[in-house]
C-alpha cells in the first residue's frame, strides 16, 4: 500500500491515535522505513496534528517513536531500524554523520590550533570524534576547535555556537569547554551547550553526570545535576538554574526540534539559528504566547510558520532572510 499517495495523513493520524489494527501497523512501519522522505512526511503530519490537538493528545515525539520502536520489535523482532534508533532521544548514538556539510580546516598560521570544525546545515548534526573518543555533535553555524596539546594534561575545547557532548571518561585529564564568558568542566558526562556569539543567553543543559561552571561576573561556581539547565544572561550578567527535561534540548542532533509549551519568542529565537533568519515580532503580547509541537529540520521556514499559525494566529511576511510576525 502506498501511503504517500493514498490517505497518508489519515493513516498517520490513526497511528498517532492508536486506531490501526495489526496489519495496518505492519504496513505503516514498512512505509515509514522505506526512505527518508516518508519519515519526513510522518513528522510533518505529526507537527500539524500536535499543533491542532495539543490539549487532547499527550504523546510527544519521544513517546511516539518509543511506541513505534517497541511495537516494531514485537512484529519484526529480527530487523533493526536505523531511523527508529535515531528517533529515540535516550539513544543518541551519533550513527548519522553528515560529512558533506562538515568543514575541517588545518590552520597553518596559528600553530596552537590542531583542527577547527565548522558545523554545516545538514538535516542531521555533524559529528566529530576527538582523539580520546569524546564525541561532539555540532549545531548549525557552529565553530569548534581544540589545540595541539589536547589530552596531555587537560582536554580543552573551544566553542562558539551549539554542541552536544558525550565525554570519554578520564579522571586524570579534565574535559573543559571554553566559551567567551564561561568554562564548563565535565565530570564524565553528557551535556548540551548553546553559546552563539550573537545571543544574549548562554545555556548549558545536563543529561548525565555532572558539570562545573565558572562564569564571568559570577563569583561562585555552579554545579549542575542531571535535568538541570544553567542560563547566563550576557546583558545582565545574571545566572539562573532551572529544572528541565534535558532530552528535549538534544533532539536537534537528529534533526527534530521539540517545543513543549514554549513562548513564541523562545521558539523564534531557536529557529533563527536553525534557518539563519532574523525575526521581528511587532507585539510583546504575541511574543509571550505559548506553543507545543515538533518541527523537522527538512521543513521550510514557511511550512513551520504555517504550523505555528494553526496554534497561534499570526500574520507573517518573509523578505529574504528576514521575517516579520504580527497579530491578526
Amino acid at each position: 500500500r502506498n501511503y504517500m499517495e493514498d490517505g497518508r495523513s489519515e493513516l498517520v493520524i490513526k497511528y498517532l491515535q492508536g486506531q490501526l489494527d495489526t496489519q495496518d501497523i505492519n504496513d505503516f512501519y514498512t512505509w515509514v522505513n522505506e526512505n527518508v522522505e516518508n519519515k519526513k512526511v510522518f513528522f510533518e503530519i505529526k507537527a500539524v496534528y500536535d499543533a491542532c490537538y495539543t490539549n487532547r493528545m499527550q504523546n510527544d515525539m519521544e513517546g511516539s517513536w518509543d511506541r513505534l520502536l517497541k511495537k516494531r520489535k514485537v512484529f519484526y523482532p529480527r530487523k533493526k531500524s536505523r531511523w527508529l534508533q535515531l528517533g529515540n532521544y535516550a539513544a543518541v548514538s551519533f550513527i548519522t554523520v553528515c560529512l558533506t556539510s562538515l568543514f575541517l580546516t588545518f590552520n597553518k598560521d596559528e600553530d596552537k590550533i590542531a583542527t577547527r570544525y565548522i558545523g554545516g546545515d545538514g538535516l542531521d548534526a555533524d559529528v566529530v570524534e576527538l582523539p580520546d573518543g569524546t564525541q561532539v555533535c555540532l549545531g548549525s553555524k557552529t565553530v569548534f576547535h581544540y589545540e595541539n596539546d589536547y589530552g596531555r594534561k587537560e582536554r580543552i575545547v573551544y566553542l562558539e555556537g551549539e554542541a552536544y557532548f558525550e565525554v570519554a571518561k578520564d579522571k586524570d585529564k579534565p574535559f573543559i569547554v571554553k566559551t567567551k564568558e564561561q568554562n564548563i568542566e565535565a565530570l564524565g558526562t553528557k551535556f548540551n551547550v548553546t553559546a552563539y556569539a550573537s545571543d544574549s543567553l548562554l545555556t548549558t543543559t545536563l543529561l548525565e553526570g555532572a558539570v562545573r561552571l565558572k562564569t564571568e561576573n559570577i563569583l561562585h561556581q555552579t554545579i549542575l545535576k542531571p535535568n538541570q539547565q544553567f542560563i547566563y544572561n550576557r546583558n545582565t550578567h545574571a545566572g539562573d538554574v532551572r529544572n528541565v527535561d534535558a532530552k528535549q534540548f538534544t533532539s536537534w542532533t537528529t534533526g527534530y526540534y521539540y517545543f513543549p509549551e514554549q513562548s513564541l519568542e523562545a521558539i523564534l529565537y531557536r529557529l533563527s539559528h536553525v534557518y539563519g533568519v532574523q525575526f521581528t515580532v511587532t507585539s510583546e503580547a504575541l511574543n509571550k504566547r505559548t506553543f507545543t509541537g515538533t518541527f523537522y529540520r527538512g521543513q521550510s521556514i514557511k511550512d513551520i510558520m504555517e504550523i505555528v499559525n494553526l496554534s497561534i494566529p499570526i500574520k507573517y511576511r518573509i523578505d529574504d532572510r528576514h521575517i516579520t510576525v504580527s497579530e491578526i
